[in-house]
């Protein structure tokens, strides 16, 4: 029961059923430390507040999340009732139990950022994430790409192409 609970509350973190708006944020590290303390936040299901939390897609910039609409819209004509993220990109995975979260200094040129975040698993080193941050104007920095680890062959992929292709990629 305990696992089915647990699995729930990841899930809402993904998506919360009627998501609170997400702040604007003036610097690309602040934005992921609003999500990664989100994440935090959720794993504590008994006292997790879905409706005050934003959807973690509404991170995502202008161009990620057409990607995304559009990878959804590919996927569900297939019949799946998911859509093209069954996973959250921020712990590259479904359940974040266990993870402790380190956020890199952000590495900004221009309206462009990088920020990379360790990942760790019951205390020991697991993955690393970089993240590529563009600054939307008015909507903040936001996310533009994820640069995840295939942890079982020691690559990369991104998300933008899993995104763009979600039938084909793998």
């Amino acid at each position: 029961m305990r696992a089915v609970l647990l699995a729930l509350a990841a899930l809402t973190a993904v998506a919360p059923a009627q998501a609170a708006p997400i702040p604007v944020f003036d610097d690309p590290r602040a934005l992921l430390v609003a999500v990664y303390e989100q994440i935090e936040a959720s794993e504590d299901w008994e006292n997790f507040d879905a409706d005050s939390a934003f959807a973690e897609t509404d991170a995502f910039s202008a161009r990620l999340s057409a990607l995304l609409k559009s990878a959804d819209e590919t996927v569900m004509a297939g019949g799946d009732e998911i859509g093209a993220l069954d996973f959250s990109p921020f712990i590259n995975g479904q359940d974040s139990g266990g993870m402790d979260f380190a956020i890199g200094d952000a590495k900004t040129k221009g309206g462009q950022a990088v920020v990379a975040v360790d990942i760790s698993y019951d205390g020991q080193a697991w993955q690393s994430l970089t993240f590529l941050l563009i600054d939307e104007g008015a909507a903040g920095w936001k996310v533009d790409d994820v640069v995840l680890p295939f942890t079982d062959v020691g690559s990369t992929w991104r998300l933008s192409d899993y995104l763009a292709d979600p039938l084909g990629f793998w």
